[in-house]
């Protein structure tokens, strides 16, 4: 993932030399979508600067007081349990223990995974238990010391990803994706049903024997775009307002900021304009919010008349529950299915992309993925069949914290 930055020659990004040292370990998230109808709380008027509040003294970003932030405490707690219920199909006190025992869970699945190196397998969520796989039983006393599950298989991680990039350099057709399943220790390759390419893929998988598993892909998987002329900033959605403490941003997909030097809203308001994208390889990119008349508000909303407030971010596991907000098809929520699942869609190959089976459509690309007060990934592609869901759907999202990392902000809001 070391596609070289775009900048967009129009515009002069603001020095940020003097934030290299910037801590980016705790962050917050704030995601509202660029239309005039949901424009919410960017109608409102701006902080001094557009910056940050400046009366704090702890280095994070104070919290817009705009009544979203109500709305989170008052209700976007339980509708996001109440989504995760209806999906899986529990109560929602059981969500809603689900989800505490998986926001802790991610972040040791991170730590342990790290830890063990070689020897790790991958991790994955199970009905909220951590699950770690081990190629050895000094690491599987590790996990277990540390209180998570371990599991035993044949092939670690590291071998597993190189399988992985051994199938990408073979010819392949679009609409094709591959990734790591630690579920079953296994690269999972998804073809097209037909494909003059097919045949090459199948033969240089012969050779790994049963760490590949082939399953069939449906529809066509495509960037999820909506821009028009005229459209402005209603083609996307706004995955997540981050900081630098001096200038806020809007950070989305790469594809979205592509081509597109300025955004306004559909009423006509000035939002600001395309920094950086980073797209393919990667998708994400850079709005500068120097509008006159919009700043950040620290929330997420729901489209149900509630917001979510993000307090921070991390990198998913499989099995995670989480949600998408987008323009297009509202607040849906899902599972992880797999991560550093590589994309070969319709406008180019995309690396290291979390796949969900949550339904997006056109227009939510640069959504935000999230979980309780976590921030995951911005909404990239998806295997739609032109406007509608397809029976199977699958969405693969940028992970947030590349962006971060790339453009040294933080996310904008943390308490």
């Amino acid at each position: 993932m070391s596609e070289p930055v775009v900048s967009h020659p129009r515009t002069k990004r603001p020095s940020r030399r003097s934030l290299l040292a910037m801590a980016l370990a705790v962050v917050a998230s704030v995601a509202f979508v660029p239309t005039a109808a949901a424009a919410g709380p960017v109608d409102r008027p701006a902080q001094p600067g557009g910056a940050a509040d400046p009366v704090r003294t702890d280095g994070r970003a104070a919290l817009a007081s705009v009544g979203g932030v109500a709305r989170d405490r008052a209700g976007g707690a339980a509708d996001t349990a109440e989504a995760i219920a209806a999906q899986r199909g529990i109560s929602r006190d059981a969500a809603e223990k689900l989800l505490s025992a998986e926001n802790a869970n991610v972040r040791l699945a991170n730590q342990l995974t790290t830890e063990l190196g070689a020897s790790s397998g991958g991790a994955y969520l199970a009905d909220g238990d951590l699950v770690v796989t081990v190629t050895d039983a000094g690491a599987a006393a590790k996990v277990t010391a540390a209180g998570a599950k371990a599991r035993l298989v044949a092939r670690g991680e590291r071998q597993l990803q190189t399988i992985q990039r051994a199938l990408e350099a073979a010819a392949s057709e679009p609409n094709t994706t591959w990734g790591v399943d630690p579920a079953t220790n296994q690269v999972v390759v998804s073809l097209p049903a037909s494909g003059a390419k097919n045949a090459v893929q199948r033969s240089m998988a012969r050779k790994f024997g049963a760490a590949v598993r082939f399953e069939t892909s449906a529809g066509q998987i495509q960037p999820n775009v909506g821009i028009s002329s005229g459209d402005s900033l209603g083609g996307c959605s706004v995955g997540f307002t981050a900081t630098d403490y001096t200038f806020n941003y809007i950070i989305t997909a790469g594809h979205c900021t592509q081509g597109y030097p300025h955004w306004t809203l559909p009423n006509g308001q000035d939002v600001g304009p395309s920094l950086e994208s980073n797209y393919p390889e990667n998708d994400y990119g850079l709005i500068w919010m120097n509008g006159s008349s919009v700043w950040a508000t620290g929330v997420i909303n729901l489209w149900n008349n509630t917001s979510r407030s993000i307090h921070g971010w991390a990198t998913a596991v499989s099995g995670l529950s989480v949600c998408n907000s987008g323009k297009t098809t509202g607040f849906r929520c899902g599972s992880v299915l797999k991560t550093n699942v590589t994309v070969n869609g319709a406008g180019g190959t995309v690396r290291q992309m979390v796949e969900t089976n949550i339904c997006t459509l056109g227009g939510d690309s640069g959504g935000p993925l999230f979980a309780n007060n976590t921030a995951y990934g911005l909404n990239s592609h998806a295997n739609r069949n032109g406007s509608q869901c397809n029976s199977t759907p699958r969405t693969w999202h940028q992970p947030v914290g590349e962006a971060i990392n790339a453009y040294q902000v933080v996310i904008y809001g943390a308490p």
